[in-house]
């Protein structure tokens, strides 16, 4: 299952980066939208987007 994520600064609302997600789901596990919105933020530390405090996910939900 994909789904597209925009990372924000948290001031200004600013977009960072957008992620295209892919978590896979099985019979046990169902991915939610903060499961998506975890993974980028997840991954925007992994790529140095700013500091963990400073930035929010928002799952697009079209």
């Amino acid at each position: 299952m994909k789904r597209v994520v925009d990372v924000y600064k948290n001031r200004g609302r600013e977009l960072v980066w957008t992620y295209v997600i892919d978590l896979q789901n099985d019979d046990e596990f169902h991915p939610g939208q903060r499961d998506f919105e975890a993974e980028a933020l997840r991954l925007s530390q992994v790529d140095k987007r700013g500091a963990s405090n400073e930035l929010s996910a928002k799952m697009r939900l079209n």
